[in-house]
């Protein structure tokens, strides 16, 4: 999957519950930068860690 492809599938999750369109879009510009920023490893300790 590609960093688009899982932009994508966030934008159209957040928009199905209700999240207003600039707060998605402030969502996407987020992830667009933590893709730059993290490893994919990095990212996963990360969230587990959060969640």
């Amino acid at each position: 999957m590609t960093n688009e492809e899982a932009i994508s599938y966030a934008v159209l999750a957040l928009k199905n519950i209700g999240v207003e369109k600039r707060r998605i879009q402030q969502v996407a510009s987020e992830m667009r930068w933590l893709f730059d920023m993290l490893t994919e490893e990095e990212d996963i300790s990360l969230a587990e860690k959060f969640l």
